[in-house]
């Protein structure tokens, strides 16, 4: 098969070409093209040193280099507003931190630059030229739907521990099976993970759990990877993977899975430890704390709206939908959940007011009605608010007035 590779990319690979050097796209790009995916990004590697790259482009008009990473052979070349990592094929020198090569040797044979890389699914060149230089099968294990590691898969997590993640992510996002000897590998090299970047982990573990195969999570906690960083969760593989199955692609709505099985006392200052932002933090550990809270009736709906905003109410709604402790679909709760999902739709259509800024009356109002600045404002508003959200009817000047008796 042919690869349609983009007119930039094209031309950046040509102009290497035309300066007397190889040029092939690499890994995920061709991989993804493979298996008819529309590829994120296009990376390039050549045989050209990155003096040599510079050097070429530096004379276009259309292009411009960025030393991106040069110590490491990476030079990304831009054109019209978009960046190519275009990097030199290299061998790299020993691993003694588990993540990043001591030393880089460049290189002139791209099968020793492929022998470097993860997995075989991603050691796979391609040019119009050459045709695919796959010296690893990689893309007969894309065939069979597997992720293998290139050589020895215990190496390659030697190398770089975060590859061990990696891996599972790969299997999570692209429905592959972890090959025997390489899902062996992880299991016996997961402690490594100890030497990651914690930002690094998290997004691994965030690619994971957003993948439509989340519950691949269950070999994070397998293998111990899950507890070196959510201490104390009680994720259980076979009683909770159902729920994230049955959670839609919202990131606080899965992550609540994951934490409403720990022991931990502030989710939200955990989840920023993790490096998440503060709004999935603050969203997630709202969903826990009030996951508790009743919903039975429209009332209960409105306060929960009051509590978490309307969006937060509905991701809410989605972690209670995937309430089935037992691991099978719970019919009652289904069908409940569903009642609830109604009341919550019907809320929002008919602009139900839920807080205190849509209350038909404000602090102006009951003070040019007498009642003096301070906390008895702050009183009055409440109660308002409560008799709206018992009855949404009740949300005009008058009708309020009159309640407030002022």
């Amino acid at each position: 098969m042919d690869i349609n590779i983009p007119d930039a990319a094209a031309r950046i690979m040509a102009a290497l070409e035309n300066g007397g050097y190889e040029a092939f796209i690499v890994g995920g790009c061709v991989r993804d093209s493979i298996m008819g995916r529309e590829p994120k990004d296009w990376d390039i590697t050549t045989s050209a040193s990155p003096e040599e790259v510079k050097a070429i482009f530096a004379p276009k008009k259309d292009f411009h280099t960025v030393d991106t990473g040069i110590q490491h052979g990476t030079v990304t070349v831009v054109y019209d507003h978009t960046g190519y990592e275009v990097t030199t094929y290299r061998i790299d020198g020993e691993y003694t931190d588990n993540r990043h090569p001591d030393s880089v040797l460049f290189t002139k044979n791209i099968e020793d630059d492929l022998a470097r890389r993860d997995f075989t699914v991603n050691a796979i060149a391609y040019s119009p030229k050459r045709g695919f230089v796959d010296p690893f099968d990689g893309r007969a294990d894309i065939e069979k739907r597997v992720i293998r590691g290139v050589g020895c898969a215990a190496d390659r997590f030697d190398e770089d521990a975060l590859r061990i993640m990696r891996a599972v992510r790969f299997s999570a996002q692209l429905d592959f099976e972890i090959e025997e000897e390489t899902k062996k590998a992880i299991y016996d090299k997961a402690c490594l993970i100890k030497n990651i970047s914690t930002e690094r982990i998290r997004e691994e573990f965030t690619k994971t759990l957003m993948s439509d195969e989340p519950e691949m999570i269950g070999t994070f906690k397998n293998t111990g990877i899950l507890d070196f960083f959510i201490p104390g969760n009680g994720y259980d593989t076979d009683t909770h993977q159902r729920k994230l199955q049955l959670c839609p692609k919202r990131l606080p709505v899965r992550l609540a899975v994951i934490m409403a099985y720990t022991d931990c006392a502030d989710i939200n200052k955990m989840l920023k430890k993790m490096t998440f932002d503060n709004e999935t933090s603050r969203m997630t550990a709202a969903i826990v704390k009030n996951s508790t809270l009743p919903l039975e009736s429209e009332y209960d709906i409105r306060v929960l709206i009051n509590k978490m905003g309307e969006d937060g109410a509905k991701l809410e709604l989605y972690f209670r939908s995937a309430n089935d402790p037992i691991g099978l679909i719970d019919l009652d709760n289904a069908k409940k959940m569903c009642e609830i999902s109604l009341m919550y739709e019907k809320i929002i259509k008919n602009k139900d007011c839920c807080t205190i800024g849509g209350l038909a009356i404000n602090g102006g109002d009951l003070q040019a009605l007498g009642v003096p600045k301070g906390q008895k404002i702050g009183e009055l508003l409440n109660t308002a608010l409560d008799a709206v959200l018992h009855d949404p009817s009740l949300n005009t000047k008058e009708k309020l007035i009159e309640i407030l008796n002022v």
